[in-house]
Order: C-alpha cells, then sequence, then structure tokens
C-alpha cells in the first residue's frame, strides 16, 4: 500500500476509518457479550437462589398515602427524597410500588 515514507491525505483518512471502525466494532462487541452474558447469569441465579423475603413489610396499604402525608405539610424537598427512596425499594425489590408500603423511614 504505502512504497513511500509518508503517507497522502486519502491514505491517512481510509487508516483513520479502519482504525475507527475496529476500535468500535470491538467495544460493540464487548457490549453484546456483556449483556448476553449478564442475561445468562442472572437466569442461573435466579433458579439456584431461593427467593428471599422483603425487608419491607407487605401491608395492604398503598405507598401513597405516605407521599400524600408528606405533601400536606408543603415541604417539596422531602417528597422528592420519598419519591426517591421509593424509587430505589422499587428497583431494588423488582416489584412495582403497589406491591408493598413503606411503614416508616428513619435516617441513619
Amino acid at each position: 500500500m504505502w512504497t513511500s515514507n509518508t503517507m497522502t491525505f486519502w491514505e491517512s483518512i481510509v487508516t483513520f476509518l479502519i482504525g475507527f471502525s475496529i476500535v468500535f466494532a470491538a467495544l460493540i462487541a464487548l457490549a453484546l457479550f456483556i449483556l448476553i452474558s449478564s442475561k445468562v447469569i442472572n437466569l442461573l441465579v435466579k433458579d439456584e437462589v431461593p427467593e428471599q423475603k422483603p425487608t419491607v413489610s407487605n401491608v395492604n396499604a398503598n405507598a401513597n398515602t405516605v407521599t400524600k402525608v408528606v405533601a400536606k405539610e408543603d415541604n417539596q424537598e422531602e417528597v422528592e427524597r420519598l419519591a426517591v427512596i421509593i424509587s430505589a425499594i422499587s428497583e431494588e425489590m423488582r416489584e412495582p410500588v403497589e406491591k408493598f408500603s413503606i411503614v416508616s423511614i428513619t435516617e441513619i
């Protein structure tokens, strides 16, 4: 390809594009490998580990009642903190908010 000590502008562009595409192809392959392996491992681990009881009590009351009580105090910052806590618990338990109730929240 090269017969001289320097590259022309077009040869450098072609070399850049080849390297760029190789790097991104490797990154895409790595991302796909991580996604597929995490799903396979998640399926294997779920089958072996018995289901654990959630740490939050399962009461038939809705989690929105706590939000309504705090909202009556017109404290928007507290409502936002509570929403973040509820969403974090929902994500960790992998259940919708309607499936559990938060009885109390204490700061650690």
